[in-house]
């Protein structure tokens, strides 16, 4: 007779690389937490990206996976993402996980939305289809800030 204890899930595959072609962004992706703040935890080097690690992966096979970078950075004055300002719906991106397997969406939604205010709720489920949701920063450069006024956030729908 098998036995009835729980086993834990076992790990999926965390993502590792992002190529969005269209716009000229290929990226290493590692995971991150949450920063003191309570904002996603981001890279400081806006060359790499980050892996919002307590959300879903693309292996997860629903919900959004959420990948983040700086548009760019003293390392890097313009990073891969700071071209998000230009993608289309339509657009293929891809990630690609540890196990070497690649995971691939199509753009449907592009949005720049006001950094004042934004809830970023609805970007983090956990349930329901599976998509990549892309954070950015864009909009107009802010000096007393040193931020931009936006973020740039594209969803894709997974067609694999």
């Amino acid at each position: 007779m098998a036995s009835a204890a729980l086993r834990p899930a076992a790990p999926v595959p965390a993502p590792v690389r992002l190529d969005y072609e269209a716009i000229g962004a290929q990226m290493t992706v590692v995971p991150t937490g949450v920063a003191g703040d309570g904002q996603m935890e981001i890279p400081e080097d806006a060359s790499i990206a980050a892996w919002y690690r307590f959300g879903p992966a693309p292996a997860d096979g629903e919900g959004n996976t959420v990948i983040a970078a700086h548009a760019g950075s003293e390392h890097t004055p313009e990073g891969p993402l700071y071209a998000l300002r230009t993608a289309r719906t339509g657009d293929t991106v891809r990630v690609g996980d540890e196990s070497g397997r690649w995971h691939a969406y199509r753009v449907t939604q592009v949005e720049r939305l006001g950094k004042d205010g934004l809830d970023f709720t609805p970007y983090f489920t956990r349930s329901g289809p599976e998509r990549l949701v892309l954070v950015t920063c864009g909009g107009q450069w802010l000096p007393e800030r040193q931020s931009y006024a936006d973020n740039i956030i594209v969803v894709a729908e997974s067609v694999d």
